[in-house]
């Protein structure tokens, strides 16, 4: 018997941040000693871990991953009394649509030929009716009723990116007007974004001569600083980058849950869990992404 497999895209963590930019930030703590006798990789390996349980526990809060991916997925929806067909994808803010498909039963989907007729809003994505074809063939209704009708549902396939540019530089040197990247997810032309890179970091604007989905990025001006590859380069906002180190910084610190808290000439006081102790952080970190949270 044959078995059915799913179409969609399956969820892909990624981190918000890599170990250079934790370390560059104010958070005071050693974590050079994160791995009992582990030498400086391990310590590393170690503290990304850690930022990937972090970004992993806000996803979990928002809902989705904001980090810019290219995703599939699949759904049921109908057409609008308004004349259009909305798409609702799982993952926020919507950038681009590639390919769309439609159809009244799900193994007779037909494709839409220009994703340039869509129309894009944060969370949904408009296909105008008129744009759609509505013939009848011998495989079953490929028209729902006319523009204008909800009476037929119809199942859809889409392809699209969505989130922020949280991507890793391929290189990037002072002086040129252009870069490469190890992913494109995202970039649009004139696009404004951040190079994380300690006291390296700077803003570039992407030239709109840009390609679409392409890894080479002309800009506007010429690179201040030469950036070695795995900087960060993006538009993710700092809300989300600042929670991710708080809630690093957390998880990092009660790893001594059961630890004594002394005072300075009297004896030791009670045990305090270290989740009570830095649950505060977590919470400060909530509160700083909560209006990115999805709302299903």
């Amino acid at each position: 018997m044959a078995t059915g497999i799913t179409t969609q895209t399956p969820f892909f963590e990624q981190p918000y941040l890599t170990v250079a930019e934790f370390k560059n930030a104010p958070t005071s703590l050693d974590y050079n000693n994160l791995v009992v006798g582990g030498n400086q990789d391990a310590q590393d390996a170690e503290l990304s871990r850690v930022i990937l349980r972090a970004s992993s526990f806000l996803d979990e809060y928002l809902n989705q991953n904001l980090n810019a991916q290219t995703r599939t997925e699949t759904q049921r929806t109908r057409f609008q009394t308004n004349g259009f067909i909305a798409l609702h994808p799982n993952n926020t803010p919507v950038l681009s649509l590639q390919t769309f498909s439609y159809g009244a039963t799900p193994n007779q989907l037909v494709a839409l030929s220009d994703c340039s007729v869509a129309w894009f809003e944060d969370q949904q994505i408009i296909i105008p009716i008129s744009q759609v074809a509505s013939n009848y063939s011998s495989q079953g209704p490929l028209g729902f009723g006319g523009a204008g009708t909800n009476a037929y549902q119809i199942y859809c396939q889409y392809q699209y990116t969505s989130g922020y540019v949280n991507n890793a530089i391929a290189t990037a040197t002072a002086g040129a007007t252009s870069m490469t990247v190890s992913n494109a997810a995202g970039i649009l032309a004139g696009g404004q974004y951040r190079i994380w890179d300690g006291a390296k970091s700077e803003t570039v604007t992407v030239n709109s001569t840009y390609t679409y989905g392409s890894t080479t990025v002309p800009l506007t001006s010429a690179l201040a600083f030469t950036h070695t590859a795995g900087v960060t380069f993006g538009n993710l906002p700092q809300a989300i980058k600042q929670a991710t180190i708080l809630v690093t910084s957390a998880f990092i610190k009660v790893r001594g849950d059961r630890s004594m808290t002394m005072n300075i000439t009297t004896a030791p006081q009670t045990i305090t869990e270290g989740a009570q102790r830095y649950g505060s952080e977590i919470a400060t970190a909530l509160e700083m992404v909560s209006l990115y949270r999805r709302i299903r």
